[in-house]
């Protein structure tokens, strides 16, 4: 049977390098604000007003730095997904210096359009954006737990998102440094455990975090561990990622543990 044209589009991969050239065409190849491009017109009159600009007087040095220019993703084939999402990611950022009140209905449109593809893109990607304590735009994978979790406990809200952001992949330091963030603060939680069937899931956190060179140098000296000193970079990060993800199930045991009086007193009037 003959499929439609929207039946043939929907069934189509993604192509990354067809996707970078579509969002580099409106971000840096169109017209907008009587300025080359969205690029050019952020550059020249908006990006030493951006309070993360870390130091960086224009945006082309930062994307130079970054190796996201045009010349560094074309030239030296460096388009692919994790490059990509950085490229998007500092359009986002930058975008929200761009008040939308003065755009005529060409400029709108072009932004728009922009926008659009990003938010598309991401979805298919299976990755959103994520809005910071400080304002700050960050692309995370979508996951239901972190969100539960991220919404429910402030305080580390943040340090869950960044561990998640996907410019975090392979930094072993980064990762190391947030778990150790959230050894301290599941540490008061140890007491709301003991005595319950789910002391086994804190207790075996507390041996990840103790053993895997994380809270403790397991390399070399006195703890070092044989087992983790033969582990290489990709491996010792599954087991940082596991912990991770046994660390978000601490917070959401802790919340049914938070609420059990509650349901035990409910059950008790309900009989």
């Amino acid at each position: 049977m003959r499929k439609n044209i929207f039946e043939l589009l929907e069934g189509k991969q993604v192509e990354i390098r067809k996707e970078y050239f579509a969002i580099n065409k409106l971000f840096e190849h169109t017209n907008f604000c009587f300025a080359s491009s969205i690029c050019e017109y952020v550059n020249s009159n908006l990006f030493t007003e951006w309070k993360f600009r870390n130091r960086y007087i224009s945006l082309t040095s930062m994307m130079s730095d970054l190796e996201i220019t045009e010349i560094h993703m074309i030239s030296m084939d460096k388009i692919n997904t994790d490059n990509l999402l950085l490229y998007i990611e500092l359009i986002i950022n930058v975008m929200t210096l761009i008040d939308m009140n003065r755009l005529t209905v060409y400029d709108m449109k072009t932004y728009k359009t922009l926008m659009q593809n990003i938010y598309d893109l991401l979805e298919d990607l299976n990755y959103k954006i994520k809005i910071l304590s400080d304002s700050r735009l960050v692309i995370v994978e979508k996951d239901k737990v972190l969100t539960a979790v991220a919404e429910t406990n402030n305080n580390i809200s943040d340090s869950l998102i960044e561990y998640r952001r996907f410019a975090l992949k392979g930094k072993l330091k980064e990762k190391k440094d947030i778990l150790n963030l959230l050894a301290g603060e599941i540490e008061p939680l140890k007491s709301k455990f003991k005595g319950t069937t789910y002391w086994g899931m804190m207790d075996d956190v507390q041996f990840m975090l103790n053993n895997i060179h994380i809270r403790h140098n397991n390399k070399e000296g006195k703890l070092r561990k044989e087992y983790i000193v033969n582990l290489s970079d990709e491996e010792l990060e599954k087991l940082y990622d596991k912990t991770f993800d046994m660390i978000l199930g601490i917070y959401v045991v802790k919340e049914y543990l938070d609420n059990k009086n509650e349901i035990d007193n409910l059950k008790k009037e309900m009989n």
